[in-house]
């Protein structure tokens, strides 16, 4: 529906901001949604969108690249493709950082946080989280920053409670 939008209505790419963060973030929770439900309609939403940023990544590599590798990276930890998902959610971080895009370089550490400790990796997964948190912080996003140190902490604490 978006894409229709932007062909119908508008020229120009300033319009792709909002239908290419809704783009972007459906498919984040589409790839979510999938690991708990493992629905493949879940899974074909996540690819969907993944598609849709990288035709948009033709027009705006600054802007879509770091995006794309982010919904790579859970497209491939969805698929069990664990050493591409790790590599994605790293070129991801690097190019939000390199973008200067502080607040997509927070999202994709704290979903590389949760991938690293379904993974067992906790020493990657602490980094991660850590990361993530003084990230946000940055951004301004206080509020996020203590939501994803508190769930380190909690996260981490019941990990270590148990035998």
């Amino acid at each position: 529906a978006a894409e229709k939008f932007i062909e119908s209505k508008f020229e120009g790419w300033t319009i792709l901001v909002a239908p290419g963060a809704q783009a972007f973030i459906f498919g984040l929770v589409s790839f979510w949604i999938f690991r708990q439900t493992h629905d493949m309609q879940w899974l074909a939403q996540g690819t969907a969108s993944k598609d849709l940023i990288q035709k948009w990544e033709e027009t705006s590599e600054w802007n879509f690249f770091h995006k794309r590798n982010l919904l790579e990276a859970e497209e491939h930890f969805c698929r069990n493709n664990y050493d591409k998902a790790r590599l994605c959610y790293n070129v991801a971080i690097s190019a939000s950082k390199e973008h200067k895009f502080i607040h997509d370089e927070a999202l994709a550490c704290e979903l590389a946080g949760h991938f690293s400790f379904e993974m067992g990796d906790m020493s990657a997964a602490l980094e991660y989280f850590t990361r993530s948190n003084e990230s946000y912080y940055e951004w301004g996003a206080i509020a996020k920053a203590t939501a994803v140190f508190n769930h380190a902490v909690f996260t981490f604490q019941n990990v270590n409670a148990q035998p």
